[in-house]
């Protein structure tokens, strides 16, 4: 198994802080709007991660 480049780790951190993030948002009630752009953020993150694993460069 190839390890992780360090893009992909940050990526994953980044992923795991919004998924708090929207979780946090929706337990507190937060606005509908802040919601889905941490959710469509975390998402992105998640296939940035995805994109730059070690193994999809050549």
């Amino acid at each position: 198994m190839a390890k992780p480049s360090g893009l992909q780790i940050r990526n994953i951190i980044a992923a795991v802080l919004m998924a708090a993030a929207f979780v946090f948002n929706l337990v507190t009630g937060g606005p509908w709007w802040v919601t889905a752009i941490v959710g469509v953020a975390c998402m992105l993150s998640c296939f940035s991660a995805y994109l730059n694993r070690p193994s999809a460069r050549g």
